[in-house]
């Protein structure tokens, strides 16, 4: 959590409490509030404490699980895995919106040979969706990436391969 990170950066450096709000400009019940995890701090404040404490805050897009998209029904393999039963539905969808989602945000990177097949496999996928779900499509239809990858040629045979595994989460 990010109060323990907090405290163990202020402790590293040295620093009271009292010295860090001194420093930062926050005050100091904040510190003693966020450090406690009863705080839900601005991020301008958090900032200013990180500053401090020689760190920044980054936002970084979050990896894409390749493996569970295949087991998904997303045609990237040659054999797709199987899901583990106990998963329920509605989580397995929802996870699956979250990963495609993801999946299109690594897609829109420029492309070696490998992301120019996992294009190819999302909008196969993206596809599918279109044309036999279009509840679960409706989610990426404001996407002009997900457009650009529907549209792409020759997506025929992987949009059957794909809807075999969406039939088992959708």
């Amino acid at each position: 959590m990010f109060f323990e990170t907090l405290r163990r950066h202020r402790e590293l450096f040295g620093l009271t409490q009292a010295k860090l709000s001194m420093l930062s400009g926050v005050s100091l019940p904040t510190i003693q509030n966020i450090e406690a995890g009863r705080a839900n701090p601005e991020l301008e404040t958090l900032q200013k404490l990180l500053h401090v404490l020689g760190m920044e805050t980054q936002f970084v897009a979050r990896s894409v699980d390749w493996d569970f998209l295949n087991s998904c029904g997303v045609p990237l393999m040659g054999s797709q895995t199987s899901l583990k039963a106990e998963t329920g539905i509605p989580f397995l969808k929802t996870r699956f919106i979250e990963q495609m989602r993801l999946a299109l945000l690594e897609c829109n990177s420029t492309g070696t040979s490998e992301l120019d097949r996992k294009a190819k496999a999302i909008g196969a996928t993206l596809l599918a969706l279109q044309t036999h779900y279009p509840s679960v499509y409706i989610e990426f239809s404001g996407s002009e990436l997900a457009k650009k990858l529907v549209s792409q040629k020759g997506l025929q045979k992987l949009r059957r391969i794909a809807l075999t595994g969406l039939m088992r989460i959708l």
